[in-house]
């Protein structure tokens, strides 16, 4: 019997209640351990699935938003734009708009200068003629030695300084083409 004992390979009453122990323990690790522990695993996986696909949404939410922010700056970079060109163009319409009343004003000035010119002249020139009107009277009266009639006397005299104004006037044209003429040439030189 020593043999029996000595050999390994034989089973013996430790080996048999080593294996009902090991049995027992595995089907309450079984029965007991490993349900909590599969369920809490079963959770882990789950909660790594779901921060998976969370993840997922979210970058494709964040490449959607990406893609709405690109199209909104490129529309706020299109309405700069179009605001820009807006602005310019209501510049230029206002520059020119005070440019057309600034000439409007100039044009209106020099008229109006002109009309002073005119008249101050016409006024000159009536002054002038009654001056001389008087003035020949005057003399006329100390070389005859008489009175005279002042309104024959008046007309006489306006006559002759229509006369003299007529063709002082023309002489005035004359010179004025010719220096209009000589402007002319000195243009062209």
């Amino acid at each position: 019997m020593e043999v029996a004992s000595s050999n390994f390979l034989v089973p013996n009453g430790t080996f048999i209640v080593e294996l009902a122990a090991f049995l027992i323990v595995l089907l309450i690790l079984r029965r007991y351990v490993l349900p909590p522990i599969s369920k809490i695993i079963d959770e882990r996986q789950a909660t790594i699935r779901k921060a998976l696909a969370d993840a997922e949404e979210a970058k494709q939410r964040a490449a959607e938003a990406e893609e709405e922010y690109k199209r909104i700056v490129g529309e706020a970079r299109q309405q700069a734009r179009s605001v820009v060109e807006e602005a310019n163009r209501q510049a230029e319409q206002a520059r020119a708009d005070r440019r057309e009343q600034a000439e409007a004003e100039y044009q209106r000035i020099v008229a109006s200068a002109y009309a002073e010119i005119d008249a101050q002249t016409r006024r000159a020139r009536q002054e002038l003629r009654q001056q001389v009107a008087d003035l020949a009277i005057v003399v006329a009266e100390r070389v005859i030695g008489e009175g005279i009639d002042r309104q024959a006397q008046s007309a006489l005299i306006d006559r002759t300084i229509s006369e003299v104004t007529d063709s002082s006037s023309d002489l005035g044209q004359l010179a004025g083409s010719q220096a209009g003429g000589s402007q002319t040439a000195g243009e062209r030189a």
